[in-house]
């Protein structure tokens, strides 16, 4: 009988700083699609917490923008202009980051985009650019940050899937198949990294207030549907998503890794 162990048990042991469990003070975070929508969002609320930040993204003047942001929170910030499906731009940034930072406490893989298409109008060039960037993407910038909490045994990813990944819709063929494919990556990981106290989780969102979906909420009718899905009756607000994303990110997911955390107003509750 492991006596320490029962003693241990027996104990029910608190940290004495267990009131500082959500902070990021020191951290490092790096988020791919920080210029703009979920990841500004995402970028905003892990600076607020403390987090020094790292952006990724093709949109140069947003790279901009938000990193002036950041800074105003009196937190470093470095952005990079890059497309997460190129291995050595993604490499190049993984470099730079070690060199200013030394160290990568945070990754958040938040770059994507859609085609919303009936598959008999899709074209297969349209479902390859969909996986590429937001799959496969995903997959690399894991790879390449991700050995650098390897090498430390400490680190957090959170892989950005969707409600798509779990439920199906109409005109998501390419969208639902890379989110569910997120959802597969992120236990893989899970499973392979957990030896070396590397957590990955995905967050799992519905419809946010975020530029992705300004032209659609134009269309009432798509509008109307979609909230009737919704329990809470309403699209969730972009900073909606900070909270799991901070407690995903943070020591209060300590013993978390693997899972997928549905952001969805109670949809898949129905």
């Amino acid at each position: 009988m492991n006596r320490q162990l029962i003693q241990e048990i027996e104990q029910i042991d608190v940290p004495i700083d267990i009131m500082n469990i959500f902070s990021l003070d020191n951290y490092v975070s790096v988020i791919t699609g920080g210029a703009s929508g979920l990841g500004e969002a995402i970028a905003i609320g892990l600076a607020s917490f403390g987090s020094h930040i790292v952006l990724l993204d093709m949109n140069t003047d947003g790279l901009n923008r938000v990193k002036k942001r950041i800074e105003a929170l009196d937190r470093k910030c470095e952005v990079f202009v890059v497309d997460v499906t190129n291995w050595e731009l993604i490499t190049e940034a993984r470099e730079r980051t070690k060199e200013i930072f030394g160290y990568v406490d945070v990754l958040v893989n938040c770059a994507g985009m859609n085609i919303r298409k009936p598959v008999l109008e899709m074209q297969p060039a349209e479902f390859r650019k969909i996986v590429d960037i937001d799959l496969t993407g995903t997959f690399l910038c894991s790879k390449a940050f991700g050995e650098m909490m390897v090498e430390r045994k400490s680190g957090s990813i959170i892989n950005l899937a969707s409600i798509n990944a779990h439920i199906a819709m109409e005109k998501q063929a390419g969208y639902a198949s890379s989110k569910g494919g997120i959802v597969q990556l992120t236990k893989v990981l899970a499973l392979e990294w957990a030896k070396y106290n590397v957590r990955i989780n995905a967050l799992s969102p519905a419809h946010h207030k975020t530029p992705l979906v300004t032209e659609l909420v134009k269309d009432a009718a798509w509008y109307n549907d979609l909230v009737s899905r919704i329990p809470l009756g309403r699209f969730g607000e972009a900073y909606e998503i900070i909270g799991p994303a901070v407690f995903l990110a943070s020591k209060a997911s300590s013993f978390m890794t693997g899972i997928s955390l549905l952001t969805d107003g109670g949809w898949t509750a129905i």
